[in-house]
């Protein structure tokens, strides 16, 4: 019984030794062979070792400071930060993701962000991506992880902040977005018949905008504090917060498109 019992610890050794050195734990493990540590104020960064570190990742801190006051909330945790050196070490160490879709990827805790090959592949801007993963970060870390994942059942308000935060212009140009939504509507973007991200990305983020522009950064930061106390009560609290129904938001929306497009709205 000794001998099994030795046997077992053994092999439970060597799986935790694996899923650090190249696994789920990796981010947590003190040593990441082929990886240089970059270190910063608020965060950590892990590179491919033989590679120079992107300008972006260089200005990590600086994306903090301002994530915190676009958010008008604190980062209290440092960030670890991870640019793995290829697809098969993405999936090693994310082993519940599949497939080669993703650009960037943020840990629930909010401590642990990922920006995978796709992002050089697809030759996207780095920066982007880190403010994005940074704005569900930060949202992350202000809530329990319990609320953090109910929080992605509300995508329109999670995803459009962060492509807000991130300036993001890797999905669809302003014109293209326009011809769309005059075409289709946005509703499709919201009741989830759309199944094209980069259109529902957009059309989350010029929604948030539309309402901050409209009814007052003070007024959207009291819905998303309410919000992230309970993400199910997101739609059923709307119509307090900003004394229209979440349906006539929309259409308010949409005609803002429909007639002036996106600066006005």
């Amino acid at each position: 019984m000794r001998n099994w019992w030795g046997w077992a610890a053994g092999l439970i050794l060597l799986v935790l030794i694996a899923c650090a050195l190249d696994g789920p734990l990796f981010p947590w493990s003190p040593v990441k062979p082929g990886y240089t540590h970059f270190t910063l104020h608020r965060a950590d960064i892990y590179y491919p070792t033989g590679t120079t570190l992107e300008e972006p990742y260089q200005q990590l801190d600086s994306f903090i400071d301002e994530a915190e006051k676009f958010h008008r909330l604190k980062m209290p945790d440092r960030i670890t930060v991870i640019a793995p050196r290829r697809w098969a070490d993405f999936h090693f160490q994310t082993p519940w993701q599949g497939g080669n879709a993703i650009a960037a990827l943020t840990l629930q805790t909010g401590t642990v962000i990922w920006i995978t090959p796709k992002i050089a592949e697809k030759h996207f801007d780095t920066a982007e991506f880190l403010r994005h993963e940074l704005s569900h970060a930060i949202l992350d870390q202000n809530m329990t992880l319990w609320r953090g994942r109910k929080m992605n059942s509300q995508p329109w308000l999670f995803e459009g902040l962060a492509v807000d935060f991130g300036r993001q212009k890797a999905y669809l140009s302003d014109d293209e977005f326009l011809l769309r939504a005059r075409t289709e509507s946005v509703g499709p973007a919201f009741d989830g018949r759309s199944t094209d991200m980069r259109y529902n990305y957009v059309a989350w983020r010029y929604f948030i905008e539309h309402l901050i522009k409209t009814r007052g950064r003070d007024q959207f930061q009291e819905y998303l504090l309410h919000v992230m106390q309970d993400p199910d009560q997101a739609l059923a609290v709307f119509p307090a917060a900003f004394g229209i129904s979440f349906v006539d938001a929309l259409r308010e929306f949409q005609n803002q498109v429909d007639t002036v497009g996106l600066s006005a709205s």
